[in-house]
Parts: structure tokens; sequence; C-alpha cells
């Protein structure tokens, strides 16, 4: 696989674009109070998860923009409205509205390839994600200190701004977000496209899943994991070819699917999560909601591979 110089600097233009527009759809979402179209969703999980009321803006636009939720939870920490554990918690419930945003692209690239089988497997990421995000609000509701009442009731009876004062106020952040995640991700971005085309995590992918030996699994099926660890594209094709020639069953097909995933989640970490969070975070805490996100989701995803080849 070759990246290009121009694949690069549109991939970085379009998530700063991406970034630039969603920080100010979320931010005129609180500024103007219309994040209570949404509260029936929102609140019960921030109450729930013992959240303040700051983080509903970025999960209702994570839905949009999954970049542009996690750049709105790093305007509150910065604004210390919100401490690092509470961050981390956030980061975790957003990866489910995340995950939903793409959900339509996916449809259009493993169904045609492999059916129901793709579906289903697209069901079992849309189950991990919900497992994360009960998990963090469990967390929260078990370390943190509920949010006061006034904190959930606030801004239903204080003046709206204007929308003037309010695109002001949100294009100014979001230019600081953007300016920021330009001059942090860019670079990192760009050593992660040259490590693509020198082959380093193509190498480190198939390494890993040459060897990997897991139940329920045969010799043919591993093929389809190890495509899936390298692309969610290349996995369902390797699938679709192996189930229109009968050599994989699709149990198989959907359990070595579930694995790539698995397998592929480190450097798909490295990847892409790395750079995104390096861009909004201090280090230190980048990487915790790196570990803490991507590590309780694995696990969410390694219950549902046994449950399905148990009761399959």
């Amino acid at each position: 696989m070759h990246l290009s110089f121009y694949l690069y600097i549109t991939t970085l233009a379009k998530v700063a674009a991406m970034v630039f527009g969603g920080v100010i759809i979320g931010k005129v979402l609180e500024e103007r109070g219309w994040t209570r179209f949404f509260r029936k969703v929102t609140r019960p999980i921030l109450k729930t998860a013992h959240l303040p009321l700051c983080c509903e803006g970025a999960l209702i636009t994570a839905l949009v923009s999954g970049f542009a939720g996690d750049a709105l939870i790093s305007l509150h920490y910065r604004e210390e409205e919100l401490t690092s554990r509470q961050v981390i918690l956030a980061s975790m419930i957003l990866n489910l509205p995340l995950f939903l945003s793409f959900v339509p692209l996916l449809v259009g690239i493993v169904y045609p390839l492999t059916g129901w089988v793709g579906l289903a497997y697209l069901g079992t990421q849309i189950a991990a994600s919900l497992g994360l995000m009960v998990t963090a609000m469990g967390i929260g509701h078990a370390t943190f200190p509920p949010v006061p009442p006034t904190e959930h009731s606030n801004g239903d009876q204080s003046t709206e701004p204007s929308m003037i004062q309010v695109l002001k106020k949100a294009t100014a952040e979001a230019s600081k977000v953007t300016f920021r995640i330009l001059v942090i991700a860019g670079p990192v971005m760009g050593l992660v496209f040259y490590l693509v085309n020198v082959g380093f995590f193509q190498g480190l992918e198939k390494g890993l899943a040459s060897h990997i030996r897991f139940p329920g699994l045969s010799p043919q099926a591993l093929a389809i994991t190890a495509a899936h660890a390298l692309h969610i594209a290349g996995g369902a094709a390797v699938a679709g070819g192996l189930l229109k020639a009968h050599l994989v069953t699709p149990k198989e097909a959907l359990l070595a699917m579930v694995l790539g995933n698995v397998v592929g989640t480190p450097i798909r970490s490295i990847r892409m999560a790395l750079p995104r969070y390096l861009a909004l975070y201090p280090p230190k805490l980048a990487v915790s909601i790196i570990l803490c996100t991507q590590g309780v989701r694995v696990l969410m995803v390694l219950l549902l591979y046994f449950l399905i080849l148990g009761l399959w």
C-alpha cells in the first residue's frame, strides 16, 4: 500500500474542515440551548455517569463528527470544566455515537460483499461500543459524586445570546482547535503515512495475525482475520470470496471478522487515534484515553466472540 503526499494533504484538510465545522455546530447547539431537543437521550446518560452537562453538546456532535466531539470535550477540559478522569470517561462514552456516524459508510462496504454476515459483524461492533458506554457510565456512577440538580437544569431560564455572538465565539474556538490539530497532528500523521509506505504497519499486522490460533477458526478463516486487520474492506472481500466458494461457514466468517477487529485495534490506535488525541490533550492523557477506550472495547469484542462461539 502506498499513500501519496496528495492523500496526506487532502486527509489533513478533511480533518481540519470536519473539526472546524463540527466545533462550530457543537458550540451553537450548546450556546443556543438547542441540545434540549436531544435531552431525553443525553440527560440520562450524563446523569448516570455523573458527568457535567457541558458534555451534552459533544455527545450530539459526535454523531456527525467524532473528531469534533472529541474537540469539544478538549475545550471543556482546557476551560477546567472537566477533570482528566472525566475526560477519559466522556471519551469512552463518545465511542458509540462516533461509531454510529460511520455505520452508513460501513454498510455500503460490507453488505455487498458478505450479505447478512457483514451486517451481523456491524451489529457486534455497535454492541461493543454500547458495552463500552455502559461500562463508562457504571464507572462514573461509582467513582464520581452526583452532579448537582441545578447543573442539569441550567440554561433553561437564562437569556440566549444572539446568533452573531455565538458564531463569533464558536469560530474563535474552532480556529484555535483546528490550528492546534494542524500543528500537532500534521507531523504525527506525516510520520504515520511514512510508516505505512515503508510497510511497517502491514508487516506488523500480518505478523500478529500469522501467530494467532483461536478456537472456532479454521486456517482458511484466519485469512479473513489477517485481511480484516489491515482494512475492513479487505476483510469483507476475502470473507465474501470464501463464503461463495463454501470454504468457510457464515459462523467462521463472522468470527474471523470479529477477531480481525481485535488484531487490528492496536495498530489502528497508533495509526488513527494517537494523532487525534495528541492534538487535543497532553501526551499522558492522550495515551490514557486510548488505552482505556480501546482496551475496554477489545474486551467487549472478545466477549462477543466467545458468546457467538458458544451460542451458535
